[in-house]
């Protein structure tokens, strides 16, 4: 999917990462499920980019039918025990798949986890705050139940976040909308600034700290921005001065040596503006760590 971007190409990102080897990486136990259809856009509609508080655009209602679709089947793979790994095409999916874990944790009756989201951006916008009305913008807005009509309904009562157990890693390109979410209460922001000043494992221990103490479950929603264009140049919107790939690997190794995750996305591949396949190769690298599969031979 990429109708919820700024332009397309993220759409090609899952095929690119199951051919740089994302099952290989993964190991024998994992399994693909294929992919969720999207129904494509009219090629006659013209989407306007801008401000849309009345969230009008039109493809607002398939977004809304691949995130319900989505959030149905993660919601099923969390019930059963499993770790679902999400590939993305643009952001707006994890309205589906995030909320799907959190549904299958409160109906339950366990506490919902921790979310922890790596992007350049902060996707925290509504459609009153959005600059550009891209619905990609709004996914962890909606998650943290800051208001985003569309996908209110998608995610349901049982389907949001706590905003007090909530971290956004590396974010560096926020709109004024989204600079106001965040305070000592939650969500909690640890921008590329801190990156200099602290080692990446102590980041990932303070950043664990207040989304997983004490060995808390917490999901992981990875947008591949938040790596410096440098390293990873297929995606839609790159953003300058972000993360380099060593520190990305450092905190995503503690992640899994907590032990406490429970679902990834990985998303924002866009092989149109790839280099060699190189970021689609990243993305493989990074869940693999994350999950803490074991290094398979060459």
């Amino acid at each position: 999917m990429d109708i919820g971007g700024a332009g397309p190409g993220a759409a090609g990102g899952p095929e690119a990462i199951r051919k740089a080897g994302l099952l290989k990486t993964l190991g024998p136990a994992s399994v693909d499920l294929g992919d969720v259809e999207v129904e494509p856009l009219d090629v006659s509609l013209e989407i306007v980019r801008g401000p849309d508080p009345e969230s009008r655009r039109p493809e607002w209602p398939l977004i809304r039918n691949v995130c319900a679709t989505l959030g149905e089947q993660v919601e099923s793979i969390v019930a059963a025990g499993h770790l679902p790994i999400v590939l993305g095409g643009d952001h707006a999916l994890a309205v589906g798949s995030m909320a799907g874990v959190a549904r299958a944790f409160r109906e339950s009756g366990r506490p919902v986890p921790g979310l922890i989201w790596f992007d350049a951006h902060g996707d925290l916008n509504t459609p009153d705050t959005s600059p550009s009305g891209n619905p990609h913008g709004m996914p962890a807005a909606a998650l943290l139940g800051y208001g985003v009509p569309p996908f209110d309904d998608v995610i349901g009562s049982h389907g949001y976040f706590d905003r007090a157990r909530t971290a956004f890693v590396g974010c560096r390109d926020l709109d004024d909308g989204e600079t106001t979410r965040f305070n000592d209460a939650g969500p909690h922001l640890f921008d590329g600034a801190v990156f200099r000043h602290e080692t990446p494992e102590d980041l990932a221990d303070r950043i664990l700290h207040q989304v997983a103490p004490d060995g808390a479950p917490f999901a992981l929603s990875f947008d591949i921005d938040v790596l410096d264009p440098v390293y990873a140049p297929g995606v839609n919107l790159p953003v300058n001065d972000g993360l380099d790939p060593d520190t990305v690997r450092r905190v995503l190794r503690r992640f899994a040596e907590h032990g406490g995750m429970i679902a990834l996305d990985v998303v924002e591949v866009d092989p149109t503006s790839d280099l060699q396949g190189i970021t689609a190769e990243l993305a493989v690298e990074f869940a693999g760590i994350a999950t803490g599969a074991p290094i398979m031979p060459a």
